[in-house]
């Protein structure tokens, strides 16, 4: 095993950690703890669609999380669902993840939970004494599954929304993900998910979640389909350079 790919992977996923923390408590510090909860959870969602940041903001801008709520005092769940439909539609280049139907259900089991605690997701999510069940609801969400549920887990320890463990987060990697384990040889080029799994937590000493945020970047960044290895961060111990 390549000890100082190992302990060169591991030192940037750390930056690349603590840079996601900074932002996401300036974002709690702006937005507040409901709001910024509510936009981590549509975001992580919209997430593998690419929408352009510009057309985030506007829906953030016109759909905040103490208006849906208001929506549902007024309408009912339903007018829940076409408001965020309504807004979606009207903003160039958001492309909702599975399409409207799933978009709208996403955001309707959202309010239902807030209203089941006092209007705050926070509390909601907050319930949770054992991390798992609190991924396992997320992942029952619709839309979110077993690849984004454990992102969006992190993202709420980041933000300083939970205090769980998230070392136990299941680590559902990415394309990104797997090609840059594949290409440093990490895993085998025919590792399933479990068994990727399982060789992170036994070669690294940080939750596997955390080390999904630096190789994500990695892969996503540099380690492409067309590698850019002369300007990878981690090409000097990557064993791909060495070939």
């Amino acid at each position: 095993m390549n000890q100082a790919l190992i302990d060169e992977l591991t030192q940037f996923a750390l930056i690349k950690t603590d840079e996601l923390r900074i932002q996401r408590l300036n974002m709690v510090g702006e937005l507040g703890r409901e709001e910024a909860v509510f936009q981590l959870c549509w975001r992580t969602y919209q997430w593998p669609t690419g929408t352009p940041e510009g057309a985030l903001k506007e829906f953030a801008r016109r759909v905040s999380f103490e208006h849906l709520l208001d929506v549902e005092r007024r309408g009912g769940i339903t007018a829940v669902g076409e408001v965020v439909v309504g807004v979606a539609r009207s903003i160039p280049k958001f492309f909702p993840h599975q399409g409207f139907k799933v978009f709208k259900n996403f955001f309707v089991e959202l309010v239902k939970i807030a209203k089941n605690n006092g209007g705050s997701l926070v509390k909601a999510f907050n319930k949770f004494t054992d991390v798992k069940q609190l991924e396992l609801m997320l992942r029952n969400l619709p839309g979110l599954g077993p690849v984004l549920a454990p992102g969006l887990v992190r993202e709420f320890r980041l933000a300083d929304i939970i205090k769980l463990d998230i070392n136990k987060v299941s680590l559902s990697p990415a394309d990104p993900v797997l090609r840059v384990l594949r290409r440093t040889r990490l895993i085998p080029e025919d590792a399933s998910i479990e068994e990727a799994e399982n060789i992170i937590r036994k070669t690294f000493r940080i939750p596997p979640m955390m080390l999904d945020a630096g190789i994500w970047h990695i892969g996503f960044y540099y380690c492409r389909e067309k590698p850019e290895c002369g300007i990878c961060p981690i090409s000097h111990t990557c064993p791909k350079c060495f070939r």
